[in-house]
């Protein structure tokens, strides 16, 4: 080794907060299966399961960042979540119910224009299981460090994860900056109310069809998986959130016109 590629190492970044040297994409996929498994696990209680899946992106993004990605982190973040976004569960619950009776009864003919009501139910539910992923994906906007809750940075900045490749920090735009003013008291690492989560999850989806589009993709992919193999439930929150992170990221990172 000569004195240049010396100086080049003494010189060069510490990388804190980086992955170690040989991790790559396939201890990805270990950890996709491991956020699989702790959204399920966090999703028994039903209404809980908008938290999981926030706790679970928070924890994809910690890992594609180099942080930290213990399991207590991943319970922390859930507990965090699940204050903040209960609501959001029981709305999910509801709407879950009202697709399912609508489904019965279009499918029993008891109503007129069943296959139409069919049709409109399901693309109602579609575009709101787009707007919920979307919405918990918006509770670890905004930090550094997702799931810290401590160091809650609102916009550009830098930082070991700023550059990562999807674990970046998700900067705010105009349409977002409304909903982010976590404080001290703030339960949720994005900030703001529920309603101000799922208004920035709605404009998301509504502005950004193309990620829309790939999020749709990927829950009935998820959808057909259980549909084909009901254990395969184990890895679907892992592979939900591994979309939504990626979308997430690919919204950030587009072109500005």
């Amino acid at each position: 080794m000569d004195a240049q590629e010396q100086n080049e190492e003494t010189t060069a970044p510490s990388g804190r907060g980086r992955r170690t040297a040989g991790e790559g994409w396939f201890p990805l996929l270990g950890e996709t299966l491991l956020t699989g498994l702790l959204v399920l696990a966090g999703s028994l209680p039903v209404v809980t399961a908008p938290a999981a899946l926030a706790a679970g992106a928070a924890h994809l993004r910690r890992h594609l960042g180099g942080y930290d990605t213990s399991v207590r982190l991943f319970w922390r973040d859930w507990a965090a979540a699940a204050r903040r976004l209960w609501l959001l569960g029981v709305l999910a619950l509801v709407a879950a119910v009202t697709v399912t009776v609508n489904t019965g009864l279009t499918a029993s003919g008891a109503l007129p224009g069943s296959s139409a009501v069919r049709w409109v139910t399901w693309a109602a539910a579609a575009c709101a299981a787009v707007v919920l992923v979307r919405t918990t994906t918006a509770w670890s906007d905004g930090d550094a460090r997702p799931g810290s809750g401590t160091d809650v940075a609102l916009g550009a900045g830098s930082g070991p994860a700023a550059d990562g490749a999807l674990g970046a920090r998700v900067e705010l735009g105009p349409d977002d900056a409304s909903g982010a003013g976590a404080g001290p008291d703030s339960d949720a690492v994005g900030g703001g109310t529920v309603w101000q989560l799922l208004a920035r999850g709605a404009a998301r989806a509504r502005d950004e069809l193309t990620g829309s589009a790939l999020l749709l993709a990927a829950l009935v992919m998820c959808v057909v998986l259980v549909w084909m193999l009901t254990p395969l439930v184990v890895v679907t929150g892992g592979l939900l959130g591994l979309a939504a992170v990626a979308v997430e990221t690919r919204r950030v990172r587009r072109p500005v016109d």
